[in-house]
């Protein structure tokens, strides 16, 4: 799972893409320093209602009112509403550019409010998003409080997990499935071949209470078939497939 720091980092990165794409240019970001005067800030939840955080992306206002202004669709008096609407919505764009599942948290833009002060970036990230040849670009600073680490399984914080973690759980290798009608199964015997419609390095599937959790290749282990897992189905998931079977 991610850390704190590489959430900030990323969601950065993503904020410069969608400011590049909405401007139809390349953008870049280089560190800031931190800047004293007012402008806008924007809440991202972070987690869900059982293990809540938040991230704040502060704009400021000369550079927000500047990008507020070129991305209005027709001339209008620009607002402070309008303003918020137009970070609102970059935001959003980026967090739905981000993979939750490798977040390990649930991402959502809360609201958005001007402030007077802009932020210490000192627990956070100061950065300038600038597009060709600019010099000084978007200054955004990014703070927050959360924890992507503490007490989640792949983003999923669950009392019910605590408690079944140590079951026991039948594990099932699945090497292909078919149908066949009632006549050909009356049929079956001794030395009948049922084509289960895979070739041989296709992958098998790894199954817990009927639910694939994995797939993987068939090896040989001290002489006995085993599985090498080649690809798992998201711990987020396998969570809620096993709060759904025990809760």
């Amino acid at each position: 799972m991610m850390t704190r720091e590489d959430f900030i980092d990323q969601f950065a990165g993503a904020l410069t893409r969608v400011v590049g794409a909405l401007l139809e240019t390349t953008t870049s970001r280089k560190p800031a320093t931190a800047r004293s005067g007012d402008g806008f800030v924007i809440d991202i939840a972070v987690g869900d209602h059982e293990s809540s955080g938040e991230m704040q992306v502060c704009v400021s206002r000369r550079g927000a009112e500047t990008l507020a202004r070129t991305l209005q669709p027709a001339p209008a008096e620009l607002t402070e509403a309008a303003v918020v609407d137009t970070l609102k919505e970059l935001c959003a764009q980026a967090l739905a550019s981000l993979d939750e599942h490798e977040v390990g948290a649930r991402l959502s833009v809360l609201n958005g409010a001007v402030v007077g002060v802009l932020p210490d970036p000192a627990s956070g990230m100061a950065m300038e998003i600038v597009g060709p040849g600019q010099e000084h670009g978007l200054y955004v600073v990014l703070v927050g409080d959360f924890d992507l680490a503490g007490g989640m399984v792949g983003g999923v914080k669950s009392k019910t997990l605590d408690v079944i973690m140590d079951l026991d759980l039948p594990l099932v290798v699945r090497f292909g499935r078919t149908e066949l009608p009632l006549k050909a199964l009356a049929s079956l015997g001794p030395g009948s071949v049922i084509d289960l419609g895979r070739a041989p390095d296709d992958p098998v599937d790894v199954l817990i209470s009927n639910r694939v959790v994995a797939r993987g290749e068939v090896v040989i282990v001290a002489g006995n078939y085993g599985v090498r897992v080649r690809d798992v189905v998201s711990a987020a998931e396998r969570a809620r497939s096993l709060e759904g079977e025990f809760a």
